[in-house]
Formats: structure tokens, C-alpha cells, sequence
């Protein structure tokens, strides 16, 4: 009885989730979502960048390190995980960049945040989310994942050379790192007050998260591991069960698709 609970647990969020996915491709995903429980992170007017992406491709690290490098608060319109988002972004000349992960690494990370689910059913969404972003891509900045960890001041410098904006650039060192992971970690710890989303979207200075933190310090426990969106050993370990369900022979046709995807992604 528990495993047939289970199975059917898994198979009714795999259909919610898929849902959503295929949801997110039209333009009334970004409509509903600013109107509802997105609002600070859904694109409006006075939004100066757009940054979104397939989940688990360095959406947190990107939008809080943008954010943190500026000398003034930008708009930042973000986390909508939405293709139908950057479209938009297009569509009114707002700057954007996408961002993109190779996608074993996107979805078994999507696959362990998203537990219980198929990981046929994240696959194909990955495929989804970068199938309907395609058409826009050469008008939009492309942040690879492993430049977006390492480096993404290359990344900001490109946006400013193809959009002639004036972003001020982040410096990758140790110091700057470590407060954007202490911030990501602190968006997890307490999503509910969305203080971290405010505080990425332009909305609150950086001295209104570090109070709050402080004042609520010892309160909650630490942000879950299967979750938080940064490097974790104990993640790695389960990557690696779930890289052999993602290689198996029925769902090759579809890693080939999002493998090619990613590849044209990247290439622009």
C-alpha cells in the first residue's frame, strides 16, 4: 500500500509538473504570474533585465550576483523558469539573458529538487523550455552554467556590448562568492518572506536581508540539501543514481533532443 501511495504521488506530480511546462511556453504563464504570487519576479514596467532560465542552471547565483555588483538596484524580472519570459523580454526590448545548463547536469539536479517525479517528465520539459526559447536566442545573452559560475562578469560584459547597456560587471573573486552562496542560502532558509526575491528584483537594499537574517538567526533550521541551489556532495552522489535512469535506452531519443539543444544554445 505505501509503495502504490508512493507511485501514484509520483505520477500525479509528474503530470503537474508537466502541466506547468507546457504552461510556461505562452504568454499568459507571465500574465497570471504577475498577477499572483510572482509578482516581484514576473517581468512589469520599469523591468531593466531579464534573467531566467530551466531550472537548476544557475538562476539564483546569476540573478543575486547581477544584483550585487550594481552600484544602484536594478529591476531585475526573474526565477518565472519560463521560456514564455525571455520571449517577452524580446518582445519589448528589455535586455535578457538565458541562461543554460548541459542538460544531464540541469535535470538530474531539477530531478532531486523535484522528487518524487519521473525523470522522463523533467527531460522533456527541458526540451520544452529550450525548443520554444530557441527562436529569440540570438537576441538574447546566452550564460552557459560553467561561465556563469566562474566568471559571470564575462557574462554581464556581454550583455552590456550586445544591448549598449551601462551594467556594472561582477568581480568573481572569493569574498563576492561566498556572500552570493550566504544569500542563496538564506532565500532557501526563509522563502516564505521573499526578503532574498525583493532584494534580487531591486525592490529592498542589501542591509534589509542581512537585518532580517540576523534579527531571525537560530529561528529556522539550515535550507534543505537536496534543494539549495549550490554544490553539495551529498547531491553529487545522488546525481550519479539518477545519470544512469537518465542514460537508459528509452529515454536516449530524448537526452539526444536536449543534448542538441543545448548545443545550438550555446553556439549562438
Amino acid at each position: 500500500m505505501i509503495g502504490l501511495r508512493a507511485d501514484f504521488g509520483r505520477v500525479a506530480h509528474s503530470a503537474r509538473y508537466a502541466a506547468r511546462s507546457r504552461l510556461s511556453t505562452t504568454s499568459g504563464y507571465v500574465t497570471l504570474a504577475g498577477r499572483t504570487k510572482h509578482t516581484e519576479e514576473a517581468i512589469r514596467e520599469g523591468t531593466d533585465v531579464v534573467i531566467d532560465g530551466f531550472p537548476r542552471c544557475a538562476n539564483t547565483f546569476a540573478t543575486i550576483a547581477f544584483q550585487l555588483a550594481q552600484r544602484e538596484p536594478v529591476r531585475i524580472a526573474h526565477h518565472l523558469h519560463a521560456p514564455a519570459h525571455l520571449a517577452a523580454a524580446v518582445e519589448t526590448e528589455i535586455p535578457g539573458i538565458l541562461l543554460i545548463r548541459e542538460p544531464i547536469g540541469a535535470v538530474s539536479s531539477e530531478a532531486i529538487r523535484e522528487a518524487p517525479i519521473r525523470i522522463g517528465t523533467v527531460l522533456s520539459a527541458y526540451g520544452r523550455f529550450y525548443e520554444h526559447v530557441l527562436p529569440y536566442v540570438d537576441r538574447l545573452t546566452v550564460g552557459e552554467f560553467s561561465v556563469v559560475t566562474t566568471g559571470f562578469g564575462r557574462v554581464i560584459d556581454a550583455l552590456n556590448e550586445r544591448c549598449g547597456t551601462v551594467f556594472d560587471t561582477f568581480d568573481h573573486d572569493e569574498r563576492q562568492v561566498r556572500l552570493v552562496f550566504a544569500l542563496i542560502d538564506e532565500r532557501e532558509r526563509r522563502p516564505a518572506l521573499k526578503h532574498v526575491d525583493r532584494f534580487i528584483a531591486g525592490e529592498a537594499p542589501l542591509r534589509e536581508v542581512v537585518e532580517v537574517a540576523l534579527a531571525l538567526d537560530g529561528d529556522d533550521p539550515a535550507p534543505p540539501e537536496h534543494a539549495v541551489p549550490r554544490p553539495s556532495i551529498r547531491r553529487d552522489e545522488m546525481k550519479r543514481v539518477i545519470r544512469r535512469q537518465i542514460e537508459s535506452r528509452h529515454l536516449r531519443p530524448a537526452l539526444r533532443r536536449a543534448q542538441e539543444l543545448y548545443e545550438r544554445v550555446v553556439s549562438v
